[in-house]
């Protein structure tokens, strides 16, 4: 595997214009072709690139392709910049929503303004076998985490062990996955995942496309991520990714029916605030509470009624 420490990167306010933005090939300099840990100028690692690492494990469990291309149809239009598209007004609400993409989040979330209970999300709730078939690839990219980037991986475990079980895939150190599907993301940083640990992308490709290409455009640093191949990376570095097309020019999500390519991406982090989640059955008596409250007292309840508190709208 070859080190390399970065010197230069890009002004920010060429940055600000990226932001949201889809890239082109023009936008990295350096494209990673084999084994490689990247280091930013001060010494943190901004990825280490594994091309081929989970072959094996998705040659041995078929299923997990299975599960992960059935996401295909969960679309999302809360991504803001990561969905490569400006957000707009919805009519007659204060709330914003960007462009419909097929990204689907998956295992454990945290409380949030209007759901005041951990859970598991609606897909994974109902359905826990097809979560639990991912395993065999989600244990093998936490185990990369723990042998390549070790101070990262002990953090986030540190956290792991201060959470309930019930939000944690067995085996690893992460509590939610985001699986994206044959879109390319624009250029956006992560949030609510744990700023001590390190995110892992995992990709899965079908089909003959171009493009698609993970890049750090402050650093001008890219991957052509190839089936099986794993990223161990800051999410919360500027990241993207380049526009993709198939042979007939047909781009993005419509080159499945078309050409047949896909290109499914799997994130897997830990969220910093699982920590606070009592035990899921405990939680879902919160939530019960909450439902109850609203079939009883519809229209008549204030969010501090319901909530506890008052909770600014979104």
């Amino acid at each position: 595997m070859i080190e390399m420490r970065l010197r230069t990167r890009t002004h920010p306010d060429a940055l600000t214009g990226m932001r949201g933005k889809v890239l082109g090939d023009a936008d990295h300099d350096v494209l990673l072709t084999g084994p490689a840990r990247v280091l930013m100028p001060d010494g943190r690692p901004l990825c280490v690139y594994l091309p081929g690492h989970l072959s094996p494990v998705l040659a041995d469990h078929p299923e997990v392709y299975e599960v992960l291309h059935g996401l295909r149809n969960l679309k999302s239009d809360n991504r803001g910049l990561a969905s490569g598209t400006r957000r707009r007004p919805i009519p007659g609400q204060q709330r914003t929503r960007a462009k419909r993409i097929a990204s689907a989040v998956i295992g454990s979330l945290e409380t949030a303004q209007r759901q005041t209970y951990c859970r598991l999300t609606a897909w994974t709730g109902d359905h826990l076998p097809e979560y639990e078939r991912l395993r065999p690839l989600l244990r093998s990219m936490s185990a990369a985490l723990a042998e390549h980037v070790p101070d990262r991986h002990a953090a986030q475990a540190a956290e792991v062990a201060r959470t309930h079980a019930d939000y944690i895939v067995p085996g690893t150190v992460f509590s939610t996955v985001t699986v994206n599907n044959t879109y390319p993301t624009g250029v956006h940083q992560d949030a609510g995942d744990l700023a001590a640990g390190f995110s892992t992308l995992a990709v899965l490709r079908r089909g003959a496309y171009s493009g698609g290409r993970l890049v750090f455009p402050e650093w001008r640093i890219a991957a052509d991520m190839a089936d099986g191949d794993l990223m161990l990376m800051d999410a919360h570095q500027w990241h993207g990714n380049t526009a993709m097309s198939c042979p007939h020019g047909v781009r993005d999500d419509r080159m499945r029916a078309c050409c047949g390519a896909e290109r499914i991406s799997v994130v897997a982090y830990f969220r910093e605030r699982m920590t606070g989640c009592g035990p899921l059955a405990e939680e879902a008596r919160k939530a019960e509470a909450i439902a109850e409250k609203r079939n009883q007292f519809a229209g008549k309840l204030t969010e501090a009624d319901l909530y506890g508190t008052t909770r600014p709208r979104t």
